[in-house]
């Protein structure tokens, strides 16, 4: 039976990731990267997808949460008879070298705290998303796991265990005050991996990994003080987790395929770089004070994606894989009945061949920010010859329809929000020109920048609705009008802006708060639920208005829709509050870090843009 997605958490190094269960099941969990083929899948397919379950034999009761402001996870069980502690975790790991990263690793600790426990293991990996044949066999230390007559991985664990179907089971029987962990190797082991000192040493590294990195403030004075800044930061640590180093890629989600409505077809792989969603957490963790994240991410997306000689601005993707593949060629695994039986289990992702006019305001919002930010960031000339181009690209292309940042299927449109991003584009590039003194056509970007706002006041405002509209060609609103202020568009208490926040307050509106992205056909069946970063979008949007305690009482509402560890998920349904479509998903949390930040600022923009 499968699990409610709210009922999850995630461990993760920052090479891959895993989804644990409130039950002790890890349910999803790609190897050796987080955009690899998936070795448990039972999230997916709970026959074929594979999973790994460590829990009391008998009845019990739970509670799990994180260990401190890390990212290890602990389920406390208990029964009639004892306690025991499961600690879950996936080891940081350092260095740059890519063939040594490949062996990741699974680490669960077993302790027993109070009397005694019968604790049953279910060892079932499914390599290669269930296809082909993965055999498990006795070892010396455990399980050996082959896929397809290789050797790909190794379980270390106590016990004896019971082999049907390839299905590993063995029950541990604990007592007060004893300790066993078990590993999961996606390579063959050395004497050294298997010992508990590896274990022990492997879990204070990952600990101070994550201490290492967390926000630290003086709560007196941080930005994001109040009621919601311990949930701030376990965003913050959630974010975090997608990221791939190296080489500073962002996924959007470490999920693929959990539908957007049950049964539904709108199931799509988000273990990907989007140069937007990237965009969003960066200009999340620098409310935060991150600013080496973006440093790295800008880095890699201008040098290794875009660095070619002869560059071509037309030549970039809206996305790319998170080692920067640029062939994302979307395929689905039909033999998977997916989550809740919602198909297609879909891998891969079409839209990287979309245009999407958004992304290079995107690109130079984000070099900008991290300019205003850093006091030791400079652009240098080979970055500004590329960020010129973009600029440049956007005065000839800004005219033209494109797909838009929900990546329709249903044919190009002359999108308000894609027209507002290249206005940003123009309006960033000359900035920072002007404060580098930077060579650019900086009269003719002044000149295209007026006019694409002309544009999209004429055009993209509506008399008859008293709102902007989705696209200048349509009579639908769009939650992504909520960034107009937020972007530096238009002031968020100018007439026009207000009455558009009250149309979509009105009409995209499912419950209190709980908004859809848009009405409009797109070119697919069926619907989602209600989209979370939405929400979050309504409650800046209200505070650039001066509409402070309203966007109070709503940030309020939408905080006590986490999880029971402080996670999001990307959609919701409205009259269930059930989570629905990938998770945890970054949108959400980039959300609720602004707002706070928005709301603890009290509407100010810190970036004056």
């Amino acid at each position: 039976m499968y699990k409610p997605i709210r009922d999850y958490a995630i461990i993760g190094n920052l090479r891959s990731a895993a989804l644990v269960s409130k039950d002790g099941s890890i349910d999803w969990a790609p190897a050796p990267y987080l955009n690899s083929p998936s070795v448990f899948a039972a999230i997916l397919d709970e026959t074929k997808g594979g999973k790994w379950s460590i829990a009391p034999a008998q009845s019990f009761t739970l509670k799990q949460e994180y260990l401190g402001e890390t990212n290890i996870l602990t389920t406390i069980f208990q029964t009639r008879e004892g306690i025991l502690e499961l600690l879950d975790y996936i080891p940081a790991q350092a260095g740059t070298d890519m063939k040594e990263i490949e062996k990741a690793e699974l680490h669960r600790k077993l302790t027993c705290t109070k009397g005694s426990v019968d604790v049953e293991v279910i060892f079932q990996p499914r390599f290669d998303y269930g296809r082909g044949e993965t055999i498990l066999s006795f070892g010396e230390h455990g399980l050996v796991v082959e896929h397809e007559g290789k050797r790909k991985g190794e379980l270390i664990s106590p016990g004896e265990y019971v082999l049907k179907d390839n299905i590993g089971t063995t029950t541990l029987k604990l007592k007060e005050g004893e300790t066993v962990y078990l590993g999961f190797h996606y390579h063959e082991t050395k004497e050294d991996d298997r010992s508990v000192a590896h274990y022990e040493k492997e879990l204070e590294v990952t600990k101070k990994f994550w201490e290492n990195w967390v926000h630290r403030c003086d709560i007196a004075s941080c930005p994001l003080k109040g009621p919601w800044h311990d949930m701030v930061i376990r965003s913050s640590l959630a974010l975090k987790i997608l990221f791939f180093e190296p080489p500073g890629s962002i996924a959007a989600a470490a999920t693929t395929s959990l539908p957007e409505s049950i049964g539904g077809i709108r199931n799509w792989d988000y273990r990907f770089s989007w140069i937007r969603d990237s965009s969003f957490v960066l200009q999340a963790l620098f409310q935060m004070g991150y600013v080496q994240e973006a440093r790295v991410y800008v880095d890699w997306l201008l040098n290794e994606c875009c660095s070619v000689k002869n560059f071509d601005p037309k030549s970039v993707q809206i996305m790319y894989g998170l080692q920067g593949e640029a062939d994302l060629k979307e395929e689905i695994l039909p033999h998977f009945e997916g989550y809740r039986n919602s198909k297609p289990v879909r891998i891969g992702n079409l839209a990287h061949l979309q245009k999407q006019w958004d992304i290079y305001g995107s690109i130079l919002d984000t070099v900008w920010r991290i300019h205003l930010m850093d006091k030791d960031y400079k652009i240098q000339e080979n970055t500004w010859d590329i960020l010129r181009k973009f600029a440049s690209y956007v005065v000839k292309i800004w005219r033209e329809p494109d797909e838009g940042l929900w990546e329709v299927r249903g044919g190009k449109q002359h999108f308000v929000y894609s027209k507002v991003m290249c206005w940003v584009a123009l309006d960033r590039a000359i900035k920072i020109a002007k404060d580098y003194s930077f060579k650019g056509e900086l009269e003719i970007w002044e000149e295209e920048k007026e006019k694409i706002y002309s544009e999209v006041i004429k055009k993209g405002w509506s008399e008859e609705r008293q709102s902007f509209l989705q696209s200048f060609d349509s009579n639908d609103l769009d939650a992504s009008l909520l960034l107009m202020p937020v972007m530096g568009f238009i002031d968020g208490k100018d007439p026009k802006m207000i009455l558009t926040v009250q149309a979509i307050e009105k009409e995209l509106s499912v419950q209190n708060g709980l908004l859809l992205r848009y009405t409009a056909k797109d070119g697919l069946p069926g619907r989602e639920g209600a989209f979370l970063p939405a929400s979050f979008w309504l409650v800046d949007a209200l505070i650039f208005a001066g509409k402070i305690e309203r966007a109070r009482l709503y940030l309020a509402s939408l905080a006590k829709l986490a999880n029971h560890v402080g996670l999001y998920s990307e959609e919701i349904n409205p009259k269930t509050k059930e989570f629905l479509g990938n998770f945890p998903q970054a949108y959400t949390h980039i959300g609720f870090i602004n707002s706070v930040y928005y709301l603890a600022k009290n509407g100010g923009n810190k970036y004056n843009i």
